[in-house]
């Protein structure tokens, strides 16, 4: 008897939590609103469609920027356009800033959001985050990381956040015809938050904590061709806000002589197509990577820094019928990337003789 009421009482507790999940629209993608790569489907679980890491990767794995090995910076910011009549307000913005720092044992990276929107049809309102986390190389293949995260909202209602995030990064290699295949999870939004901020969800009655607690994301990638000139990769990835939605993502990149990137993704949020918030029209993006000098910093030169890499950005993304994201953003590797093995050699008497 004892069993049977504790499963009755479980299973009208999951019913009931359950039926109360009414995020706003973009609720669940709040923090993907703010860089190209995020409206361009570059934070997926494994990395992306031809992998990239930086700070702003916590949203989606804290265990992306492991591997990392030169300091980075990151910048972003997106406008936000209405062509709903009925807001008086008609632009919104979101904007972001990162730092990731590899040291000798793990990389620490710090990542900082504001979401501004005055819509309706996108009732998230404004909110300031901010997270920070750690990640490492396990083996040659794994990579762990973790991170938290806090926050403060405000629009008809204050909120507040506090979390914890967990992932992990699996690198097979080659499978079949496919290069650098990777396989990544994580576990997103352990704690509490936003949700009184807010008084318009997706369905009727009171917005339900955003994003969902406990989401959990999981996704593969892989480089599909490579050439000298031409690399094209995929990636796709499902995320399950609580167990009470799918949200599947689908990404493609092409990159010619690995400086221009152009990125098509999709997204399809499922309890937000069911509720007349979708637009499947898709995502495009563009990126250019180039190297600059700078020889009259001394502090630059003392660290190795005087050559870096500079990555400037842009994406479109029809985010809903009204509503449309257009976005610009720049990354900043400090440093080349070193991709020289060391050589090893092993020297015997005879040869020092010679």
């Amino acid at each position: 008897m004892k069993k049977l009421t504790v499963t009755a009482l479980m299973t009208v507790l999951l019913v009931s939590v359950v039926h109360a999940y009414n995020p706003p629209a973009g609720g669940e993608s709040l923090f993907e609103l703010s860089s190209p790569a995020g409206l361009t489907g570059g934070f997926t679980a494994a990395g992306g469609a031809l992998f990239s890491a930086g700070p702003d990767s916590l949203i989606v794995n804290p265990a992306l920027a492991a591997g990392e090995q030169r300091t980075a910076l990151n910048l972003g910011y997106t406008a936000l356009v209405s062509t709903n009549e009925a807001n008086s307000s008609k632009f919104g913005s979101a904007v972001q800033a990162g730092l990731l720092v590899p040291l000798k044992l793990y990389v620490v990276s710090g990542y900082l959001n504001g979401t501004f929107v005055p819509f309706e049809e996108m009732n998230v309102r404004n909110s300031i985050s901010l997270k920070g986390g750690i990640s490492k190389e396990i083996t040659d293949k794994l990579d762990v990381g973790l991170s938290l995260n806090t926050g403060f909202a405000w629009g008809n209602n204050p909120d507040w956040a506090l979390g914890a995030n967990l992932g992990g990064v699996y690198n097979m290699g080659n499978l079949a015809f496919m290069k650098d295949f990777r396989i990544g999870a994580s576990i997103l939004n352990l704690g509490k938050n936003f949700s009184a901020s807010s008084a318009i969800g997706l369905k009727d009655g009171d917005v339900s904590m955003y994003p969902a607690l406990a989401t959990i994301k999981a996704g593969v990638s892989a480089t599909l061709v490579d050439t000298q000139i031409l690399k094209l990769g995929g990636a796709a990835d499902i995320t399950v806000p609580f167990f009470q939605n799918v949200i599947l993502d689908l990404g493609l990149k092409a990159s010619v002589k690995d400086m221009l990137v152009i990125s098509v993704a999709e997204k399809v949020n499922l309890v937000e197509s069911l509720n007349g918030s979708y637009n499947f029209i898709p995502s495009i993006g563009l990126s250019y990577r180039f190297s600059f000098d700078v020889h009259n910093s001394e502090y630059l030169e003392k660290n190795g820094w005087s050559e870096s890499e500079m990555t400037v950005m842009a994406a479109y993304k029809p985010m809903y019928s009204t509503v449309h994201a257009a976005s610009v953003g720049v990354d900043v590797d400090l440093g080349m990337k070193d991709e020289t093995p060391p050589v090893i050699e092993i020297k015997f008497d005879d040869d020092d003789e010679e």
